[in-house]
């Protein structure tokens, strides 16, 4: 079961996410380069130098339920309606995290506690966010006056886990999802969109969040469901070809119902999340299999399931876009519909309705659940994968190979970034796997002792891009850009016997001071030795905690296993004067970035426009197309 099941909660409102935005360029890295300037609000396109990496929800409410089929959204038919939910009142924020300034696009969300609160502030229930990077990014807003990064939109798709409950809920809706989920959690699903990041406007930080929360079933994905992709046709710039972005669906068998997630798939006009009216939409199934591309088809070729109904009033707010199709009256769709492919209709033009998105060809599906890895060296990770049919489990062969096209990037238009992805034998896997009869196959990926330790020079480890496929799918397969694993692995390095501030610990602290300036300019300047000294009891215990504590240090998540225990190491190692040794100050040069290879492009983009989402991504896909050409 999932979000997609019955009973679900929606809730809409408001998140806040308080990134720093120095790190978005990957020259800042450079130490001997680092100019104070770039500290400064707006210089060189950085519009929130001294972010804290919070990630919050704000003025988020249950604006709709659906039980046994009946949709609620009246406060008087269930108690839930208008019920908060919250952060977590134990503990601060959660964080936003991007892997790796060279791959930021699967931004993570690590240590965020929710709770839904009742009308007297009492909890009904607490969980744990269980870390995940947001899939699905497009430009939404389509529109010229979207500014900057408010045009994006992505969706977050993970479980609650730990979900405590307080007693035996009043709310109808409530009893069911508590009696239908297992392992103590509960599906949650978060579409993002709107994001203010325009310094001065009323919206600064905060954007859009429409979501759900479902029940969960032992055993199946927590990062997708299991069940009908209709992935989209992409043009240049994120764009959707036909205006309607990929979604996933699922069919009840029992109930005879579909139901279909639009809340990250349809344009928007403006940040208030106005629907762009492209006329009537529907849901159909094609009464014939085909491994083509269908720009359009006969209205005798399908059964239409019904109108999706973007256009009634408040029905955003109150479904989060998910909408079900009862066919239990067609006597085809409960035969057929569970081996026939899915549609979503646009326009009826003499007869033929436009094909906006059809489902996966044949059916076929792989997806990683998890797809965000970090790897110490000579460390190994599961990648849990599953492969599907017309939403079934089915045993097929998946091939694997590098997609570094994905990642990269991150630095001015005038400067060429580091090579990513080198050396290539940095991180190893197969290169095919088969997956059993339950559709599932666990794939080993291997970091190595990479040589030299760091190859990008300025910045401590290296990021790849692992790319799968179905080894048996139709030729004209649409591949959703996005699926593919992204993996960090860290430098390797040894913990010296004595450690000493200016030698091994300065360099790497002076780069947290030059990035994240909010902690030097409030609690600690971390680049000074005195500073350092002086906290050192707090600066212990943000180093020990676990990777998972919205405490850790660094926020950033990206210190290696052997840099920690150095750190460690030296707080924990007076010398004669019984404090940290300090040693002298270095005076070797610091070596110059290596030479990149990847070819320079030119991006038409206004100074505040250079350090987010949007210039990541289209750098990406200009690099591709000029290394395409050369």
């Amino acid at each position: 079961m999932s979000y997609l099941d019955s009973p679900r909660l929606i809730f809409s409102g408001f998140f806040q996410a308080d990134v720093s935005t120095i790190n978005n360029d990957v020259t800042s890295f450079n130490n001997a380069t680092f100019s104070d300037l770039f500290q400064q609000l707006n210089f060189d396109g950085s519009w929130n130098p001294e972010g804290t990496g919070i990630f919050r929800l704000v003025n988020c409410r249950i604006t709709g339920a659906q039980l046994g089929g009946a949709q609620i959204t009246e406060n008087g038919r269930d108690q839930v309606i208008g019920m908060a939910l919250e952060n977590a009142d134990d503990h601060v924020f959660g964080k936003l995290v991007d892997l790796d300034p060279q791959q930021q696009s699967c931004s993570e969300i690590w240590g965020m506690g929710l709770r839904l609160t009742d009308s007297a502030g009492s909890t009904v229930f607490s969980g744990d966010y269980v870390t995940a990077a947001f899939i699905n990014l497009w430009r939404r807003q389509q529109q010229d006056t979207a500014p900057n990064d408010q045009e994006l939109a992505a969706v977050y798709q993970s479980v609650l886990n730990r979900v405590q409950w307080s007693g035996t809920p009043s709310s109808a809706a409530l009893k069911a999802l508590q009696r239908a989920s297992e392992d103590g959690e509960l599906s949650i699903n978060m579409n993002l969109y709107a994001y203010g990041r325009d310094p001065g406007i009323p919206r600064y930080t905060l954007g859009r969040v429409a979501g759900v929360i479902g029940p969960y079933r032992s055993g199946e994905p927590k990062h997708f469901v299991l069940g009908r992709q209709m992935v989209a046709a992409q043009g240049n710039g994120l764009s959707a070809v036909n205006g309607v972005f990929t979604f996933q669906a699922k069919v009840d068998a029992g109930r005879k119902a579909l139901t279909a997630d639009f809340g990250n798939s349809l344009q928007i006009v403006n940040a208030d999340g106005a629907f762009v009216d492209v006329g009537p939409l529907a849901m159909a199934v094609l009464k014939t299999r085909t491994d083509g591309v269908l720009t359009s088809v006969a209205a005798g070729q399908v059964a239409v399931l019904g109108q999706v109904a973007y256009r009634q009033p408040n029905w955003y707010q109150q479904t989060a876009g998910i909408q079900e199709f009862d066919y239990s009256a067609d006597s085809w769709c409960v035969a057929n519909i569970e081996t026939y492919p899915l549609l979503l209709l646009g326009q009826q033009n003499g007869g033929n309705y436009n094909v906006l998105i059809q489902e996966s060809l044949g059916g076929l599906y792989v997806r990683a659940d998890s797809f965000v890895y970090r790897l110490e060296p000579n460390e190994s990770k599961t990648v849990e994968l599953y492969t599907t049919q017309y939403g079934k489990p089915i045993s097929a062969a998946i091939t694997f190979a590098p997609n570094n096209a994905m990642i990269g990037n991150a630095a001015p238009a005038n400067v060429e970034p580091p090579d990513v992805a080198t050396p290539a034998d940095g991180v190893s896997y197969a290169s095919a796997l088969t997956t059993d009869g339950n559709g599932r196959a666990a794939l080993n990926l291997t970091a190595g002792v990479m040589s030299p330790a760091r190859p990008r020079g300025y910045i401590e480890g290296q990021v790849y891009a692992v790319g799968y496929q179905l080894a048996q799918q139709p030729a004209q397969t649409i591949m959703n850009m996005w699926n593919f694993i992204s993996v960090l692995v860290f430098s390797p390095s040894d913990v010296p016997a004595q450690p000493t501030w200016y030698r091994n610990i300065q360099p790497i602290l002076q780069q947290y001071a030059n990035l994240y300036p909010i902690m030097s300019k409030h609690l600690v300047k971390l680049g000074d030795y005195d500073s350092v000294v002086e906290h050192l009891n707090i600066l212990k215990l943000a180093f020990s905690l676990p990777i998972g504590d919205p405490n850790h240090m660094p926020v950033t998540r990206d210190l290696s296993a052997s840099n920690r225990a150095m750190i460690m190491k030296w707080m924990s190692s007076p010398g004669h004067d019984g404090l940290p040794l300090k040693g002298e100050p270095a005076t070797a040069a610091v070596p110059p970035p290596p030479m990149a290879t990847q070819p320079t492009v030119q991006l038409v983009l206004e100074p505040i426009q250079q350090r987010g989402k949007t210039a990541f991504v289209l750098g990406l896909a200009a690099r591709a197309k000029a290394k395409e050409r050369s």
